[in-house]
């Protein structure tokens, strides 16, 4: 058991703890292992598959992200939910690079 002040602290005076990991809640068995296996598999084909660009995957954020590694004015990141959008943001970020140097889809730096 905590002790009340500490608790008072931590949750509040008259607020209980919640949560999975607090003292008298029941064990609740977890099985380890990848939580997204198939969109990792998918975020390392890409990256095999585009060498322009390296292809990551947030298993926190659940997105697709995609740094390129080709030149360009500033530091260009593309963020998408599944890998087909995250291709079609891409292509249109290398047309639009290779059109008039600047991208839609990055934020440009603090000068």
């Amino acid at each position: 058991m905590t002790q009340p002040k500490r608790r008072w602290r931590l949750y509040g005076r008259n607020a209980e703890p919640t949560g999975r990991h607090t003292l008298g809640r029941p064990y609740v068995p977890v099985e380890p292992g990848d939580p997204d296996p198939r969109a990792r598999a998918t975020a390392v084909l890409l990256d095999r598959l585009e060498p322009a660009w390296t292809i990551l995957y947030g298993p926190w954020s659940r997105r697709f992200y995609a740094v390129a590694m080709f030149p360009a004015p500033y530091p260009l990141i593309v963020e998408e939910s599944t890998a087909q959008e995250l291709t079609e943001q891409m292509r249109q970020a290398e047309r639009d690079v290779l059109m008039t140097g600047r991208t839609r889809t990055a934020a440009r730096p603090a000068a």
